[in-house]
């Protein structure tokens, strides 16, 4: 076999491999996806007039919302049935209440820790590894009022359209 057959050979075998792979692969299982609002902590609900919301794209495994009191984002992995949540960055703000204040120290206190999940129709549950009770339960934002503030808008809760 010549030099040019041998090149011919391996363009061939890579353009073979490459058509293989035609969707790409998401980074988090799909029944993630979407905007989400969180309905307990820890097993106790959110304070009163206190919403914490997220945001996570699948395909990405990109995670962004509101813990409270500041926007937040993340990255999330997936490995076989397990999850790894990245490390949190927080933007600078101010929280409106106390509750808020300890609802957005609770929320970062248990994301970190998630590491399973459980999907029931409209509802979410992000657990830890093993056993045990829900860090975070959660419900589809249906029309994603929270999650889906405009780039640059610095509005806080307070601020936003009741549902």
């Amino acid at each position: 076999m010549n030099a040019i057959q041998k090149i011919l050979l391996a363009a061939s075998v890579a353009t073979s491999l490459a058509a293989c792979d035609i969707a790409p692969r998401r980074a988090l299982p799909s029944e993630l996806d979407g905007a989400w609002v969180v309905q307990e902590i820890a097993g106790a609900p959110l304070g009163e007039a206190v919403e914490v919301y997220l945001a996570i794209d699948a395909d990405t495994g990109g995670v962004a919302g509101f813990t409270g009191c500041t926007r937040f984002t993340t990255s999330m992995q997936s490995f076989s049935a397990a999850l790894a949540v990245g490390p949190v960055t927080t933007e600078p703000g101010e929280c409106a209440s106390a509750a808020a204040e300890i609802d957005h120290r609770r929320f970062l206190g248990v994301l970190p820790y998630v590491q399973r999940y459980a999907r029931r129709g409209k509802s979410l549950e992000l657990l830890p590894g093993g056993h045990g009770e829900a860090l975070l339960r959660l419900r589809v934002d249906n029309f994603a009022t929270l999650t889906r503030m405009p780039a640059g808008d610095d509005r806080t809760r307070e601020n936003q359209p009741r549902r």
